[in-house]
């Protein structure tokens, strides 16, 4: 199998490692637009499968170039490349992975998602959003397939920073896992839930509610997020799906930098005249996701996060509440891996994998919901990436 991971970056790097602890996996190209951090991660891999090359993913010629005779194309740059990228991967007939949509998250799904036939015709596979948390579709996909009629989906992920004492951390530098660029993406627009049947706008740091996570994680505070399930759930789980919504965390520092302005792109006027814009300056100050990575392997940052689906329904006739859930810590996960963003690399190079060996028999452009759950959560459970099921039954005499 010959598989050619684009951007080396953390999380490129990341499912680069495990495909090279993968003895099926034979050749893994490591394109970025910096030939050097291609070769860095060369060197850190200590692979002789592994090749590096330079790549400008806004330039189609250079993306058939590094992706010629691949089987499978993942992408781990920025998703402002995502439809280039595929574009590539179809032309050299290699199956495709993403891992997250573009910003306004729902046209760039939606642009994706329409080029699914010209990939069944050509019996290739484009998994679109299969970093991370969105490993959670897969769940509900497995207890929608238990429940007759499937009524609402409420995606719940939350974390908690920890000090050393293992103790809650009251104040923490905003130090996104990935690119900063796109953690601010994510939180500047207002969100979109589904409701009765259409998409709805909320406002952004709206719906905030106190959670409460399976122990250790306890009560967190949540609000709305645009997440890319929240379009694709309704359209692939069917059953006459009425609700979806996504909560994440509350992150009070990035809200405080939105709200004062820092996710604007239009210059402002500073003493003296000099212009800066809001967002290039934010983005300069935030350091880069390699430097976060290294204080998680060292110990110096920590956290604990729980990944939760609600999924309600009608089995049988009686009201059934799936509750689907992983709880994970950042120190346990280096430990168990020896890489900080395993929740990421992980369901993403199986996802590869899968695709290149022919096991994903569905065609098409589909998010991970669209995979068959069983085949996909083994593959996972192989890996040490087990989930947690609570089923509730309204009692009926």
């Amino acid at each position: 199998m010959k598989i050619c991971v684009i951007g080396a970056g953390v999380q490129g790097s990341t499912i680069a490692l495990f495909l090279t602890r993968n003895p099926e996996v034979s050749q893994i190209v490591c394109a970025d637009v910096s030939l050097d951090r291609a070769k860095r991660l060369k060197a850190k891999l200590k692979s002789d499968k592994v090749s590096s090359a330079r790549v400008d993913a806004a330039n189609i010629d250079e993306l058939l170039r590094v992706t010629k005779g691949v089987d499978v194309v993942v992408n781990a740059t920025v998703p402002r490349y995502n439809l280039k990228i595929m574009d590539a991967a179809l032309k050299n007939r290699a199956h495709y992975v993403d891992l997250a949509a573009d910003a306004p998250v729902k046209v760039s799904v939606l642009k994706e998602l329409e080029l699914s036939p010209k990939w069944k015709d050509a019996g290739l596979s484009a998994v679109i959003n299969q970093g991370g948390p969105f490993v959670m579709s897969v769940l509900v996909r497995h207890a929608a397939d238990r429940l007759d009629k499937v009524e609402s989906i409420r995606l719940r992920f939350g974390w908690k920073h920890l000090t050393k004492k293992d103790e809650p951390a009251l104040a923490w530098q905003w130090a996104p896992r990935w690119s900063p660029e796109v953690a601010l993406e994510e939180w500047a627009p207002d969100p979109m839930i589904f409701e009765d049947g259409e998409f709805k706008k909320v406002p952004r740091f709206s719906g905030v509610e106190e959670y409460k996570f399976p122990d250790p994680v306890g009560p967190i505070v949540l609000s709305f997020i645009e997440y890319e399930p929240v379009f694709t759930l309704p359209r692939f789980i069917g059953k006459g799906v009425r609700y979806v919504d996504c909560k994440i965390t509350l992150d009070f520092p990035v809200a405080t930098l939105i709200e004062l302005g820092f996710a604007e792109d239009k210059p402002i006027e500073l003493k003296g005249g000099v212009k800066v814009v809001p967002k290039d300056v934010l983005l300069a100050m935030v350091p880069p996701p390699v430097e976060t990575r290294d204080k998680v392997e060292t110990g110096e940052l920590d956290a604990i996060g729980c990944y939760l689906a609600e999924i309600s329904g009608e089995a049988k006739g009686e009201k059934t509440t799936y509750t689907m859930y992983r709880i994970d810590r950042g120190s346990d996960i280096v430990k168990r891996y020896g890489a900080a963003w395993s929740d990421v690399a992980i369901p993403a190079s199986i996802t590869a994998t899968m695709l290149a060996k022919g096991e994903i028999k569905t065609k098409g452009v589909f998010p991970p919901e669209g995979l068959e759950p069983k085949p996909f959560l083994a593959k996972l459970a192989e890996k040490g990436v087990t989930f947690q099921e609570r089923v509730t039954r309204e009692i009926r005499p």
